[in-house]
Parts: C-alpha cells; sequence; structure tokens
C-alpha cells in the first residue's frame, strides 16, 4: 500500500525551490520516516546563523538530517551532509545508500510534517 502523499518529483521540488512563501505553498522542511526513521529535509542550516560554504566554494542551500533518539548537544538531529541545489540533493545517497529522489518518491515514504 502507498503511503506517500508524493504524486511526483516535481511536486516535491516545486515545495522547497523558489521564492519562499507558506501561502504559496513553499516550506522551509520536511520531515520524513523511510524505513522506520526519521529525517528532516531543510533549506539552509538548522543550527547555524549562515549557510555552510561547501568544499566546491558553492553556498549550501539545503540539508539532509537523522532524527536522534535523544537529544545530543542541545540538538535533536544530526547532519547527513549539505548541498548547493537541488539536483545534488535528489542525486544524494547518504540515506541507506540509495538516491535521495528514490527515497522520497518510495511508495513507504511517510510524510509527517512541514514547516
Amino acid at each position: 500500500m502507498r503511503i506517500n502523499e508524493y504524486n511526483s518529483i516535481e511536486e516535491f521540488k516545486s515545495e522547497f525551490t523558489g521564492v519562499w512563501a507558506p501561502s504559496e505553498g513553499h516550506w522551509f522542511g520536511l520531515d520524513f520516516i523511510y524505513k522506520g526513521t526519521e529525517y528532516r529535509f531543510h533549506t539552509g542550516s538548522m543550527y547555524e546563523t549562515s549557510n555552510t560554504i561547501l568544499a566546491d566554494g558553492r553556498e549550501a542551500t539545503f540539508g539532509l538530517y537523522k532524527k536522534l533518539s535523544q537529544k545530543t548537544n542541545g540538538r535533536w538531529y544530526e547532519l547527513l551532509s549539505e548541498f548547493a541545489t537541488m539536483e545534488d540533493v535528489l542525486a544524494s545517497t547518504c540515506i541507506d545508500g540509495r538516491l535521495f529522489s528514490e527515497v522520497i518518491m518510495d511508495d513507504s515514504t511517510e510524510l509527517v510534517g512541514q514547516d
């Protein structure tokens, strides 16, 4: 049975790119569960006041985080990786070695919150 609410990768991308405005359906982040583990996709840095400059000189505009079982160093999430573009996010394999584009569209991926 499919529990994932996304019908296409374009639907996912459109919610997190462009000019942010809640009334236009754009969001800062998404909490989701994949294979029993909760993750967070987030625009910008969750814990730092400025975005990271990546090794290649580009600014990180997205991050993938894994929710911890308990708060550690004042944080509930552990950074898995940061990305400069949506295309970089979709090509990432930091969750179970699987393309993020496949993880976010997997039938069993459950969307549990957006903000």
